[in-house]
């Protein structure tokens, strides 16, 4: 192969690499101007990840993926702060996920296509939250998947209309 070809490929892996890593889908028009980046990672800091899992057990881990110390006091009613986790195969996240009582979101996609749905939760209203596709081997990983469902979510409040200098009006 000519190193022509090769400049002209090389474009191409990285565009087709790039776009295989991409499959979240946020969803950001929960988000308000007092939603910032900033505050939503100093909250998440100590608020309780309360992962569902597919086999129906509910684990509660911190911010890093280690097992949750603090209150419980709030789960299950849904009034205090906190991110939902849903791993399964689903077709979005519900705009309900953090009212309660606790209703995991509607099943919408094959039983092969595994995903998670997940949102940041201020007590029953939805701050900013997205739908990922993920292999079993990652949701092994607390502190691995964990960190990634920080980002997602955090990058939602971000990239929101919400957050821009002039909100966009339609």
């Amino acid at each position: 192969m000519s190193r022509r070809n090769l400049c002209r490929i090389g474009p191409m892996i990285l565009v087709t690499a790039l776009s295989a890593g991409c499959a979240a889908h946020l969803q950001t028009k929960t988000v308000q101007t007092s939603d910032t980046y900033d505050l939503w990672a100093s909250r998440m800091q100590s608020m309780p990840f309360v992962i569902h899992q597919k086999d129906g057990q509910i684990a509660l881990v911190d911010v890093h993926g280690d097992p949750w110390r603090g209150s419980t006091e709030g789960l299950e009613d849904g009034s205090v702060q906190r991110v939902e986790v849903y791993e399964g195969a689903f077709a979005a996240p519900s705009a309900t996920m953090c009212k309660a009582p606790m209703a995991p979101p509607r099943s919408g996609i094959t039983a092969s296509s595994d995903n998670v749905v997940a949102a940041i939760c201020d007590r029953d209203r939805t701050v900013v939250s997205f739908s990922d596709t993920i292999r079993p081997r990652v949701l092994g990983s607390k502190t691995e998947y964990v960190s990634r469902v920080r980002h997602l979510l955090l990058e939602g409040i971000w990239e929101s209309v919400a957050q821009e200098p002039e909100p966009l009006h339609t």
